[in-house]
């Protein structure tokens, strides 16, 4: 099935608003995109650099109840992420500040041979609007056949995108390194930072980890930044990029957004090179 093929019920269930915005139509739920942005530090300062995808699922423009959803063919769920995704890529350009120039994660899940004909879409999309493949990153934490993720990865190294690991994928598959080539980002979920920053010795191990992947020439993205003792953690363990409430919630493409950097001494309420290994 070729990917115009695939993804051709994708493409009839998009509209577009009257500001440009993209959105998607089944049955009576009409789907948006979320975005939640990603920094890295600069100085002494965390600036936003790219931005991770959700779909949101409205009925009458308020979150779609259970009993909405339940109106839902099968097939109609089955296109729920994918749609999403292809939003996603569609409003990257829409998210609300003067310039908005972010790198994108997407996550993909499923079967490999269906996923290599829809990055190939999605990349297809970024291109028309206006988007460098290099700026498509796809978290293969999802894969659902394991033995497959080698071909895709690389796949996806030939087509020009990058590729993202949650930490426990990471460490099942060897980083990539068994393959031929590496993630560009290892993310640490929000489950692991809570854990993390409750035990010093923990928070000593996060250190070298991070160490370890940057040598590996992935950068290490820390999620789920709840507040500034979680931050400094972060920031003492070397972490290339940071993500949380704490920082920026999620928010609907659209809406206003300030990229400008965050200083570090205001957000964890001291001199940003005094950050202890202990929680």
């Amino acid at each position: 099935m070729s990917s115009r093929e695939e993804t051709f019920p994708i493409a009839r269930a998009i509209a577009v608003d009257e500001i440009g915005l993209s959105f998607g139509i089944l049955g009576a739920v009409r789907l948006k995109s979320v975005y939640q942005p990603i920094f890295a530090r600069l100085g002494e300062t965390l600036v936003p650099v790219a931005m991770s995808a959700a779909v949101r699922i409205e009925s009458g423009g308020k979150p779609a109840p259970d009993d909405v959803l339940s109106t839902l063919t099968p097939e109609e769920r089955a296109l729920l992420p994918r749609i999403g995704r292809r939003l996603a890529v569609r409003n990257l350009a829409h998210i609300g500040c003067e310039e908005p120039d972010f790198d994108l994660i997407l996550g993909l899940s499923g079967d490999a041979e269906a996923l290599r004909a829809e990055a190939d879409a999605l990349l297809g999309e970024a291109a028309s609007a206006g988007l460098g493949k290099g700026r498509i990153c796809f978290d293969l934490s999802g894969l659902a056949e394991a033995d497959a993720f080698g071909p895709l990865a690389a796949e996806l190294e030939r087509m020009g995108a990058s590729y993202a690991l949650d930490l426990e994928t990471a460490g099942k598959l060897g980083g990539g390194s068994g393959v031929g080539t590496a993630p560009s980002v290892v993310r640490i979920p929000a489950a692991w930072t809570r854990r993390i920053v409750g035990e010093a010795d923990l928070l000593r191990v996060l250190r070298l980890l991070v160490a370890t992947l940057k040598g590996r020439g992935a950068a290490a993205q820390i999620e789920g930044l709840e507040d500034a003792a979680q931050l400094r953690a972060a920031i003492a363990a070397g972490a290339d990029r940071m993500q949380g409430d704490f920082l920026a919630p999620p928010a609907l493409a659209g809406t206003d957004f300030d990229d400008s950097p965050r200083a570090l001494a205001k957000l964890i309420g001291g001199p940003a090179n005094v950050v202890p290994l202990t929680a």
